[in-house]
């Protein structure tokens, strides 16, 4: 079997019920090319609005075969295939329905306009759209040119979660600990990835400043962030504002430009509780400036990355990721705990979500004398995994830790245990020394 194929169609229209394929083509996932081929029309004579898109005219396809005349190798080619994608994925399947093909029999990989589309925002883009962001050139509307776009595009989308991705390029900032770009279009598209940018911004937008560090908006420039990053979808940046250096969540950040914004145009008849909005979400912010130790205080949830249009993510989310990486640094493993324990001495991280908190967990590990860490090494012991988010872990359905681990593992520079939710648990009651998961959680605050 072929282990990927991707397809794309160029049609007389967009109506499956009534319009036809003019080209179909293919490529595997080396970009071999398996078919390209064009097709003349049964029934459909002429395709003026869509000749205009793909340039494919009556006379070009005169003496072509038939798209029915190739469907038995298309589909025999289809069903070979382990996984096949196709940009847009539901007009490939529906001109496929009407030849009759029963493309529910197919295995179909996700689409990477909704993959694209849930890392950016939850907009749908089109495939130049998509394909551009990451640097990918080519002559749309030629279906041949299409599906090695969508190939190399599926690619940058499913070979690792999107921040890393991007921060692949990153060099040393001269601030120790800071990473920074050579290219501003590098930096451009890790702001649109982090909703600190519009998708069709040509520059930078301006950012404002107004946290903990300053008595209102101020004007603020991203210089460098941390690697790796927060989570797979959450960075730590650092900022220059008012002649500070401060590490910043991009959540906060992003609540600051809301803020700001609303200080700037407060609603009518409103005017106290609008200029009192920005300052209850800086109550929620963890800043640490020039490297110093991070401030936090702690308030309800509120909208975050909803205002630059992220799908309705909870600001609170983002709170929670900086709060996790700002606490671990603050635990000091227990010295005098019971050196016979299992977690004793040990380096423990953790990914997806457990039914205790992060702050929960990562306390009663340091309390039994081990070491949370915030990012997976050869000096890992432990990797506990949680419930993962499909939207946040891809296709693959694992984090970048436990990549990391199982390959860190493989190539014998590491034996991480992966400890489940429940063996997690069953060795933390072993190592407190109690029964119940109820007593555990107890004993672990």
């Amino acid at each position: 079997m072929t282990e990927l194929i991707v397809l794309d169609f160029e049609t007389t229209g967009l109506d499956p019920s009534k319009d036809e394929v003019l080209q179909v083509s293919m490529v595997d996932q080396d970009g071999g090319v398996l078919m390209n081929e064009y097709c003349r029309p049964e029934r459909v004579t002429s395709w003026v609005d869509a000749e205009k898109v793909n340039g494919i005219t009556p006379e070009r396809v005169a003496d072509c075969p038939p798209f029915r005349a190739l469907l038995a190798r298309v589909v025999e080619l289809l069903a070979g295939a382990k996984q096949i994608v196709a940009y847009n994925v539901g007009f490939e399947r529906g001109f496929l329905d009407a030849y009759g093909v029963q493309t529910d029999r197919l295995r179909w990989a996700a689409d990477p306009m909704q993959l694209f589309a849930e890392r950016m925002g939850g907009q749908r883009r089109s495939l130049t759209a998509a394909a551009g962001f990451f640097g990918l050139r080519f002559s749309a509307h030629d279906a041949l040119e299409d599906v090695r776009a969508t190939l190399r595009l599926y690619q940058e989308l499913t070979a690792a979660p999107l921040l890393e991705r991007l921060m692949e390029r990153a060099i040393p900032s001269a601030e120790e600990g800071l990473f920074t770009f050579a290219e501003e279009e590098d930096w451009l598209r890790l702001l649109k990835a982090l909703g600190l940018c519009a998708f069709t911004a040509k520059a930078r937008k301006r950012l404002v400043y107004n946290g903990l560090f300053s008595d209102g908006p101020i004007p603020c420039e991203v210089v460098g962030f941390e690697r790796p990053p927060l989570t797979e979808e959450s960075a730590v940046l650092a900022l220059q504002a008012g002649g500070r250096l401060l590490r910043v969540c991009d959540g906060y950040l992003r609540e600051m430009q809301a803020g700001a914004a609303k200080e700037a145009a407060p609603r009518e008849g409103a005017k106290e509780d609008a200029a009192a909005a920005p300052r209850t979400g800086q109550r929620r912010r963890a800043e640490r400036a020039d490297g110093s130790p991070a401030q936090r205080k702690t308030a309800a949830p509120s909208a975050g990355r909803s205002a630059a249009g992220r799908g309705g993510r909870q600001g609170g989310r983002y709170a929670a990721f900086a709060a996790k990486k700002t606490d671990l640094r603050a635990l000091t493993p227990n010295p005098d705990a019971d050196p016979s324990n299992p977690f004793f001495g040990k380096a423990v991280v953790f990914t997806g979500d457990l039914a205790l908190s992060r702050a929960e967990a990562a306390a009663a590990v340091a309390a039994l004398g081990g070491q949370v860490k915030s990012s997976v090494s050869k000096n890992t012991d432990y990797l506990v995994v949680g419930r993962q988010e499909a939207a946040l872990v891809g296709a693959s359905g694992h984090s970048t830790k436990e990549l990391r681990a199982k390959e860190l593992n493989e190539g014998g520079k590491a034996a991480i245990q992966l400890l489940d939710e429940p063996a997690f648990l069953a060795l933390l009651a072993q190592a407190q020394g109690v029964g119940g998961t109820a007593a555990k959680t107890e004993n672990a605050m």
